[in-house]
């Protein structure tokens, strides 16, 4: 249970839960992450998907991250084939 006071702010995932007038309501954070940002960890997790032949947005999806984040990573990882199949 959170304990907000008026004009309040707390950051949940993406999104901001904020407390103004005693309404709670959430927005998405205008915050962008970069693949910097991402843990090791996590950057082999979205390797893995990519390379068993899950698409990205499913990838984006389960990691919860954005799909040109998904990319940026798979790009980063030198396993993005999205490129080579548009310069054909």
């Amino acid at each position: 249970m959170f304990n907000l006071l008026s004009d309040d702010f707390i950051s949940l995932n993406r999104y901001t839960l904020h407390m103004l007038n005693g309404v709670a309501y959430t927005d998405l954070t205008t915050t962008s992450t970069t693949s910097k940002d991402i843990p090791h960890e996590k950057k082999v997790v979205v390797k893995n998907l990519y390379i068993s032949n899950i698409a990205e947005e499913f990838i984006a999806m389960q990691d919860d991250l954005e799909i040109p984040l998904v990319i940026s990573i798979l790009k980063e990882l030198d396993v993005y084939k999205g490129d080579k199949d548009e310069e054909k």
